[in-house]
């Protein structure tokens, strides 16, 4: 059998392109995001944009050089300065302001700040947003109860819906994770919403570090819970961590590069009473966890009819749900 492609476009939803304080006033920041070149910036007064990367006067780039000048970005070829809605603002140099240009617009994303992240809303068809980004426990200046927050990035050779299914995927956790038993998951689903919740035995030195390696710590039962808001928001809690009942929480805030290539920004961070050399192995050993996977994810085939047996987990369930996060029909 030839090994088969990925069949989806891109999905629509909210995704992470950057991290808030990746993106300073006055800056100007070119990504790459859903098979588009895009600009995000700040003006000099802060305010956030996020536009498509061609200038349309003559094609420039505007990530390439482009600059902020008030509460405009400014195109490094001509100097032709746009507004945060993609509206023409000032052509410097020209005597007549053109009509074309008063009616032109380059496109402009939808775009919040929460949870620390920049994020961007796509649509195939250009719809607009039809669901908010949550605010997550823990990562909005809510700093009493938690520790220190730990960043990891990385870059992943597939799809988003690839790297969620994983979630679901019970059983692919003692074989490519080595956890020591296969986790009991169970799928709840509304609308775009989905949670899973999964009870199982935890190893606090599995995928850990040489460094962090935790001593005379046995396994203990925790409940991992997995919420997910489209394919690009996840947050990830685990409670009932000894001694005092702590708890990790996670914030996975991802993006479609393209149909091959996606970026993972993940947020990591343990409650007070368990920052300790505990909560730094479990978030340490979560951190490299991701790294079993990329050798599958870089060689595998997509199976659009899978065989599926009762210890997998809900990936049938999985699949109808994501379905909807594209607006053409999965080929395939």
């Amino acid at each position: 059998m030839p090994k088969q492609e990925f069949p989806f476009p891109m999905p629509n939803g909210w995704f992470c392109i950057t991290r808030s304080h990746e993106l300073k006033k006055g800056e100007v920041k070119s990504l790459k995001f859903c098979e588009k070149e895009i600009v995000a910036f700040r003006t000099e007064s802060g305010t956030l944009a996020v536009l498509d990367a061609f200038c349309p006067h003559l094609g420039a780039h505007l990530g390439k050089g482009g600059c902020i000048n008030g509460e405009t970005i400014e195109c490094p070829f001509h100097a032709w300065r746009w507004n945060t809605d993609g509206s023409c603002a000032e052509i410097p140099y020209a005597k007549n302001f053109p009509p074309k240009a008063k009616d032109t617009k380059i496109f402009n994303y939808p775009c919040v700040e929460v949870n620390g992240f920049i994020w961007a809303w796509h649509h195939l068809h250009q719809e607009e947003p039809t669901w908010e980004v949550p605010a997550i426990e823990g990562f909005n200046g809510d700093n009493d109860k938690w520790g220190k927050i730990y960043h990891y990035d990385y870059n992943i050779n597939t799809v988003l819906q690839e790297i969620a299914e994983n979630d679901v995927d019970a059983a692919h956790f003692p074989k490519v994770h080595g956890s020591p038993s296969l986790p009991e998951t169970e799928a709840i689903i509304d609308g775009i919403y989905k949670k899973t919740i999964a009870e199982t035995l935890y190893n606090p030195n599995n995928n850990v570090s040489e460094e962090h390696k935790v001593k005379n710590h046995e396994m203990f039962t925790t409940t991992f819970t997995r919420e997910s808001w489209g394919l690009g928001t996840v947050g990830l809690k685990m409670m009932n961590l000894p001694p005092e009942g702590g708890e990790f929480i996670m914030i996975n805030a991802s993006c479609p590069v393209d149909n091959k290539h996606s970026i993972l920004r993940w947020s990591m961070r343990v409650s007070k009473n368990t920052e300790d050399d505990l909560g730094m192995a479990i978030i340490d050993g979560i951190a490299n966890g991701v790294l079993d996977d990329l050798s599958i994810w870089d060689n595998k085939s997509y199976v659009s009819d899978p065989i599926l047996c009762d210890g997998d987990g809900p990936i049938s369930k999985f699949r109808k749900w994501v379905s909807q996060f594209y607006s053409e029909p999965l080929s395939g």
